[in-house]
């Protein structure tokens, strides 16, 4: 991870004392508990080259649950589920603190585990 950003990686025992603190709470409600949601490298390199060319300064990620209204392509057996959903995002003018959510270009397209849980560790 990037000293300038502030920011450590998180050694493995904490990140798994902590996936594991989140799903003692998440399988009180099994008909929504997702363990992970993998996003494939394009996807995310996407958004990445829309950073570097100015047109987003961040991503922000919303923990969300599909409902009955599906995106395009999702399978009905994702009804009830817990997704993420990447918002990227502007600097806000008046406060560099900020940022606005652009809501025209809002991602999704995970892959959810219990279904696509190969290859998770934690």
């Amino acid at each position: 991870m990037s000293e300038k950003l502030n920011s450590e990686p998180i050694d493995k025992k904490v990140a798994q004392a902590m996936v594991d603190a989140y799903a003692v709470e998440a399988r009180k409600f099994p008909q929504s508990f997702t363990k992970a949601v993998w996003f494939p490298a394009e996807q995310i390199m996407e958004i990445a080259k829309l950073m570097e060319e100015g047109k987003y300064d961040g991503l922000r990620l919303y923990f969300a649950q599909y409902t009955d209204v599906l995106p395009k392509d999702v399978k009905s057996e994702y009804v009830g589920k817990n997704t993420l959903l990447l918002v990227p995002t502007t600097a806000c003018e008046s406060n560099d603190d900020e940022h606005q959510d652009n809501l025209d270009d809002i991602g999704n397209r995970g892959q959810g585990c219990p279904e696509s849980c190969d290859g998770t560790q934690l």
